[in-house]
C-alpha cells in the first residue's frame, strides 16, 4: 500500500534555524487520510558507540545474531533517546546528546528514529502516536531484558513528545512486570496532555527514578511537577534567560530562535553530561511564594548528576548562553 501513497507518505526535511524538521503531507496513524503504519519504517533503533560515533548501526528487533553484528557492548551502560516533535535522527538534539555521552564515557547510545510518527505539521496525530511508540519501546526493552540487558539498568531520555512516549513505555513495562531504571523527561510536552490523570502523561512511577526538567512550563512544556524530582531552571521562568529575541541577536544565538526555551532543556542536559556538578539546585516547595522563604543551598544537581533519593521541586540558575552551567567543570 505504501507504494500507492508514496508521495504523501515520503518524509521530507528542511531547516528552521539549526533544527532539521521532518515534514509529510499526511500523518502516519489510524485515520481515513493517514499513511498506514509500517513496523519496519516507523520505528528504528539506531546504535552509536565510540567505535561508530557518527555512523549508526540499526539494532534489529528480536534478532540476537543481528545485535551481535553491531558494536553493542553488554558491559557498557545503555542510554535510549527519544527526540521531540518534527525532529529527524540527524537533528541537533540527537547529535548533541550523542556527542556528549560518547565524549564522556563508553556507552551504548541508542537513538530512536520515530520521525515518521511525529512529522510536521501533524501535532495532534503525533500526540496520539506517543502511546503507540510507548508500546513499541516497551516491546523492545522486554526483548533486551530477555537477552541480558536488564530493564532496570536502562536510562531512557525523552525530549518533549519523546518524554511522554518514554512515560507510556514505562507504564506498559509495569503491566508486563518490568520496570525501567530511569526516565529523564526534558520539558515533557504539555499541549494535548491532561494535567490531572497521571495515566495520560509521563509521571512518577514510570521508572524507578523519574527526573524532569521544566524549561518552558505552561507553554510547550509541562508546568506541574510530575516526576520524583522536578527541576525548574531560573526558578520556573517560561522564557529562559537568553531566549528573548534581542538577547538571541546580541549573543549570536539567533539559530535557536525556534522554540528556544523548550529546546533549552536538552541543551542544559547535554552540558550536564560533560559537567555533572555544573547545575547545583536547591530544594524548595515554591520559590515564587509571597514569603520567599527559600534560601539557596545545594541539595543536588540537575541533569546527569540527578539521582535518588532526590524528590520534590528544585530550583537553580543558569547562564543565558553556553556554557549554561555556573559551576565550572
Amino acid at each position: 500500500m505504501l507504494a500507492n501513497v508514496s508521495d504523501s507518505c515520503r518524509v521530507l526535511t528542511f531547516f528552521i534555524g539549526v533544527s532539521e524538521v521532518c515534514f509529510m503531507s499526511a500523518p502516519v496513524g489510524q485515520c481515513s487520510y493517514c499513511c498506514p503504519r509500517n513496523d519496519t519504517l516507523d520505528v528504528q533503533y539506531q546504535l552509536f558507540t565510540r567505535a561508530n560515533p557518527t555512523s549508526p548501526q540499526t539494532i534489529p528487533e528480536r534478532d540476537v545474531e543481528g545485535l551481535q553484528r553491531t558494536n553493542f557492548d553488554f558491559n557498557n551502560p545503555t542510554v535510549i533517546y527519544l527526540m521531540g516533535f518534527s525532529e529527524s535522527i540527524n537533528g541537533i538534539s540527537t547529535t548533541t546528546l550523542r556527542n556528549a555521552y560518547l565524549s564522556s564515557g563508553d556507552y551504548n547510545f541508542i537513538s530512536v528514529d520515530w520521525s515518521r510518527l511525529i512529522v510536521f505539521p501533524w501535532y495532534v496525530t503525533a500526540v496520539r502516536n506517543t502511546r503507540y511508540m510507548g508500546r513499541r519501546l516497551a516491546r523492545f526493552v522486554q526483548y533486551m531484558n530477555g537477552i541480558g540487558v536488564r530493564a532496570s539498568s536502562l536510562h531512557v531520555i525523552g525530549f518533549s513528545l519523546g518524554a511522554e512516549a518514554a512515560g507510556f513505555a514505562g507504564k506498559e513495562l509495569r503491566r508486563r512486570g518490568l520496570v525501567l531504571g530511569r526516565i529523564t523527561g526534558l520539558d515533557p510536552a504539555y499541549p494535548g496532555y491532561s494535567l490531572t490523570n497521571s495515566n495520560d502523561h509521563l509521571a512518577r512511577g514510570d521508572a524507578i527514578f523519574v527526573d524532569v526538567l521544566h524549561t518552558n512550563p505552561g507553554v510547550l512544556g509541562f508546568p506541574q511537577p510530575i516526576g520524583d524530582v522536578d527541576f525548574y531552571p531560573n526558578f520556573g521562568m517560561w522564557i529562559q534567560p537568553g531566549c528573548w529575541v534581542d538577547q538571541l541577536i546580541r549573543d549570536k544565538q539567533i539559530s535557536f530562535i525556534y522554540g528556544c526555551s523548550h529546546n533549552r532543556a536538552w541543551r542544559l542536559y547535554a552540558e550536564s553530561v560533560i559537567n555533572p556538578t555544573g547545575f547545583p539546585a536547591t530544594h524548595c516547595r515554591n520559590w515564587k511564594g509571597p514569603l520567599r522563604e527559600c534560601r539557596f543551598r545545594t541539595n543536588g544537581y540537575m541533569g546527569f548528576g540527578a539521582q535518588p533519593p532526590m524528590t520534590g521541586k528544585m530550583y537553580l540558575e543558569t547562564n543565558e548562553k553556553p556554557p549554561f552551567a555556573r559551576n565550572g567543570p
